[in-house]
């Protein structure tokens, strides 16, 4: 199924010295999450402050773990996950890539 997962990161409870070893270990899991065809796409907000991202998983208990293993997941001051449904004019956009597992 496909996800809509919305993510705001409060910045300010991240300890600046530690940051780039967690976004480091954060793009790593996001690295691996695209290639296994789970993460269809991720795009930055334009206020800087968090990411929206289509996901391809089984089901909601696989969201939730995942979001939960997340790297940055401890600094998430919200999250909003929305399971989506194809559009009738454009169902191709909800069918995740064939060489997805």
């Amino acid at each position: 199924m496909i996800y809509m997962i919305e993510a705001k990161i409060d910045y300010n409870l991240i300890d600046q010295e530690a940051l780039p070893a967690i976004l480091e270990a954060e793009w790593k899991v996001s690295d691996e999450l695209h290639a296994s065809g789970r993460m269809l796409g991720i795009w930055r907000k334009a206020n800087a402050k968090g990411v929206v991202a289509i996901w391809n998983m089984p089901d909601h208990d696989a969201v939730s773990d995942q979001i939960r293993a997340m790297p940055l997941y401890p600094y998430f001051s919200e999250v909003a996950v929305t399971p989506l449904v194809a559009h009738p004019r454009f169902p191709q956009y909800c069918e995740p890539p064939q060489d997805a597992d």
